[in-house]
């Protein structure tokens, strides 16, 4: 692999070219080829030596055409930090840090905290390009300092109205124009009376001041039930943060909420962490409608939603870290479907108020262990003239974390017998061709198991390739489920891949796409990959 930087990532700010430094100045005009957004090659023009390249819309279709070049001087400009929510990690994910030299210029955060005077470890920093304005609405403390960057020349009266409708009127707004350049402006004004048309390069800087009943939300799990839309179905908020604990979300986890009506699970666990992602499964349009408003309401837009009942609709989805069966939990198949998907170390929590469900529960808890509890509330109301407390419906939880593969846990109750100790699962990553037929995907990954002793436990493939039948097909040849591993987790695990391919990065962007899929599931590279006709396979293993 060439050492020398081919990819020269520029930082630019709004006084241009003059205000970078003389190695980047040198590194745009020895350029053969410049990409950038329009603004940022007008700003560069005089100083553009070979071929301008403004980038198409989406952005992402001018990608193949700058790898291209891999090997030839090539610079792409961008705005201040290009890995301040900017291009360079888009960059990053297709390059390798070795190939590439990024060159930074002060970030618009950090030219707002100089303007302002506050201290950048104090404020909380996020963007509207692309992004529902309602991601703000988590970061709404009272006190808090927030920079935000604007879509456009509209954002700032729309940031204005949301929270007035939350009833932060008061909250200080300074709007700072095209900084650093020579139409630099800045407007200080209120939530309450903003009135003013930007320039539309701007971003805001908020600090937050709550008015009379002010809606913000709480830190702590369990939100009141009328912060949701819903028609009566939901989980209790007493009950709902007790199963918020035994779920245990982490930063970057991902969870599966089965019956997920007006969605309050699911979002309350998006609202613990901004990375957190949440699908959530309801198989009747209007609570899925609901629990959509309510997720955009709440300022967890991402919350995905799976109009279908499991466990017929689990297939295909991501394996998740943590499951939440809140409906549907009697229905045959759910839980085994459920266990199964959930990654090792997972969490599986099910509530139950019927006694049906109670019985799944209690089956499912002599299976694989883990934990039961009854949870009663009784709440204050009125009994004629007088009070009293009247009890809800007692809730049985059944809480369960799923064993490390190699732990001599039993990890599927479906596969070994009583006592039995099962041998470790391991992951089958796929790198498949479009024209790819299932019986060599089939064929592949059996070879695969008689060349590693071990047995296979489940398929990981690209998203990527969704649409290529013959892994599905595959899947259930196999009767295993079948992951998607999304960009971020394929990216993350290409430097842990010891048989990286040049072929596979000019086609795909990813020098390793079955082992990345391997070890994006699993914990470490059992059989490296081996090839098949029109696939490629590695097998990984939990440490």
């Amino acid at each position: 692999m060439n050492s020398t930087p081919w990819l020269s990532i520029i930082g630019l700010g709004e006084d241009g070219v003059e205000g970078l430094p003389a190695a980047a100045r040198a590194l745009l005009e020895g350029a053969e080829a410049v990409f950038g957004g329009q603004r940022h090659l007008a700003l560069a023009a005089g100083h553009i030596r070979g071929s301008a390249h403004p980038w198409p819309s989406p952005m992402l279709a001018g990608l193949p055409t700058l790898l291209a070049r891999r090997g030839r001087p090539t610079a792409v400009l961008a705005s201040g930090d290009p890995f301040c929510f900017g291009i360079g990690a888009t960059l990053a994910r297709h390059v390798p840090p070795e190939e590439f030299l990024c060159l930074p210029a002060p970030s618009a955060f950090a030219l707002a905290c100089a303007r302002l005077g506050w201290a950048m470890q104090d404020c909380a920093t996020l963007s509207f390009c692309g992004r529902p304005l309602e991601r703000l609405v988590p970061l709404l403390q009272p006190g808090a300092r927030i920079l935000a960057l604007s879509a456009d020349a509209e954002t700032p009266a729309q940031v204005a109205a949301l929270l007035r409708g939350l009833g932060l009127g008061p909250t200080r707004m300074a709007v700072l124009e095209a900084m650093g350049g020579p139409r630099e402006r800045r407007h200080d004004t209120t939530a309450a009376g903003f009135a003013h048309a930007p320039d539309p390069l701007n971003m805001l800087a908020l600090e937050v001041v709550p008015g009379p009943g002010a809606r913000v939300l709480p830190l702590a799990p369990g939100l009141p039930e009328d912060a949701f839309e819903q028609d009566g179905q939901i989980t209790k908020r007493e009950v709902r943060a007790v199963t918020l604990a035994m779920l245990a979300p982490r930063q970057g986890e991902l969870l599966w909420d089965i019956g997920c009506g007006s969605g309050s699970v699911a979002i309350e666990w998006m609202l613990r962490h901004p990375a957190n992602r949440a699908i959530g499964l309801e198989p009747r349009p209007e609570r899925a409608a609901q629990a959509a408003r309510n997720a955009l309401a709440l300022g967890v837009p991402g919350l995905r939603l799976v109009r279908q009942a499991a466990p017929d609709g689990l297939a295909g989805l991501p394996a998740p870290d943590a499951v939440f069966v809140g409906g549907g939990g009697a229905r045959p198949g759910v839980l085994e479907a459920a266990w199964e998907a959930l990654r090792p170390g997972g969490r599986l929590v099910a509530n139950a108020v019927t006694l049906e469900t109670e019985a799944v529960l209690y089956a499912a808890q002599d299976r694989w262990g883990g934990a039961l509890a009854r949870l009663g509330v009784e709440r204050l109301d009125r009994v004629g003239a007088m009070r009293a407390f009247r009890p809800a419906m007692t809730v049985t939880q059944y809480a369960a974390e799923k064993p490390m593969a190699g732990s001599g846990e039993t990890l599927s109750p479906q596969r070994w017998g009583p006592g039995e100790a099962a041998p470790p699962l391991a992951v089958a990553g796929l790198g498949a061709r479009p024209g790819v037929s299932a019986s060599a995907v089939v064929a592949l990954v059996r070879e695969a198991e008689q060349r590693s002793g071990l047995r296979v436990g489940a398929l990981a493939a690209p998203w990527f390739r969704r649409d290529v039948a013959a892994l599905t097909e595959a899947a259930a040849t196999l009767g295993l489920p079948l992951h998607w591993v999304e960009e971020e987790a394929l990216s993350a695990a290409q430097p842990r891949c010891p048989t990286p391919s040049e072929t596979a990065r000019r086609a795909t962007g990813y020098a390793a796409i079955a082992e990345g899929c391997a070890l994006a599931l699993g914990g470490r590279l059992a059989l490296p990959r081996i090839a098949g006709e029109g696939v490629t396979c590695a097998l990984s293993v939990e440490e």
